[in-house]
């Protein structure tokens, strides 16, 4: 049926987003006009204190996936708590959960109501042969607009020394390399916000660039409504998605559960995977 087809191609587009990230220059942005002043490490403090601060997050955002030559979208809801999970739940049907994922601290559950199966595994299984510094608090940094060290939990005023800095007028690129040889490379502006954020694995040839705009202002703070996600394999864009977020609500108490029903199978990811593949 043409609406199980739609369905599975708006799942599909959600998984890839997900595992994007679990597995020469970034994407044009807006930038301010003004001019960085600052010193490398001066300006570097002053990106992480404009950092996105919540202890909870609950967010709408609308999913527009173009990839596999294939274009769609979906309504997903989107919850975290600050360094312990994060959740989204799928609904290419207005109020009808279709997939909910959920990601914590060492592993990733997937429940896909469709077709009443579930699958859940560790980060480590999921890289397989592909090195990568990259762990949850990550994840939640490219989530909520803000820079991290790849594989560390957190980030502080300490870590200047980790990266390279370059200023050129009102933009400045603060890169650093992990220890598997993965390049991250940061991009702000003369505002001391977040345009974007590049990853570069050479060694498989594969870049994810995750870029910030339309911001607005959230209990005195920045955030992005508006990221757009592109995976590149060698010059090769393998998709691209595009999310658009409402406003969101902070630090107000959030349940979150991840309850599978009696009767669902287990299944691998591969398994998720190949079945919304197919048409």
């Amino acid at each position: 049926m043409k609406l199980n087809s739609n369905i599975r191609k708006a799942l599909y587009g959600v998984l890839i987003v997900c595992l994007f990230a679990a597995c020469k220059s970034p994407a044009a942005t807006t930038t301010s006009s003004a001019e960085i002043m600052k010193t490398e490490e001066a300006f570097f403090v002053s990106v992480l204190e404009h950092s996105f601060r919540f202890k909870t997050l609950s967010t709408r955002m609308k999913l527009d996936f173009s990839g596999m030559q294939n274009e769609f979208g979906s309504r997903v809801h989107l919850k975290m708590i600050y360094n312990d999970r994060l959740q989204l739940s799928v609904q290419p049907i207005p109020g009808i959960e279709m997939l909910r994922i959920e990601m914590t601290n060492d592993s990733i559950k997937i429940l896909d109501r469709m077709n009443k199966r579930y699958m859940a595994d560790s980060y480590e299984n999921l890289k397989g042969e592909t090195k990568i510094d990259f762990n949850f608090q990550n994840l939640q940094a490219l989530f909520t607009n803000r820079m991290f060290i790849p594989g560390e939990d957190d980030i502080s005023t300490k870590s200047y020394r980790h990266f390279r800095i370059s200023k050129n007028n009102n933009l400045a690129e603060l890169r650093l390399k992990d220890r598997n040889g993965a390049f991250y490379t940061f991009m702000a502006d003369g505002e001391e916000k977040l345009l974007s954020t590049m990853i570069e694995n050479k060694q498989h040839k594969q870049t994810l660039t995750w870029d910030y705009s339309n911001f607005q202002i959230i209990n005195k703070q920045r955030f992005p409504m508006k990221m757009i996600t592109r995976l590149s394999s060698g010059n090769k864009t393998q998709g691209t998605a595009v999310l658009t977020f409402s406003l969101p609500e902070i630090n107000n108490p959030l349940k979150m559960d991840f309850n599978i029903p009696s009767g669902y199978a287990r299944v691998t990811p591969e398994q998720i995977i190949n079945s919304l593949k197919k048409k």
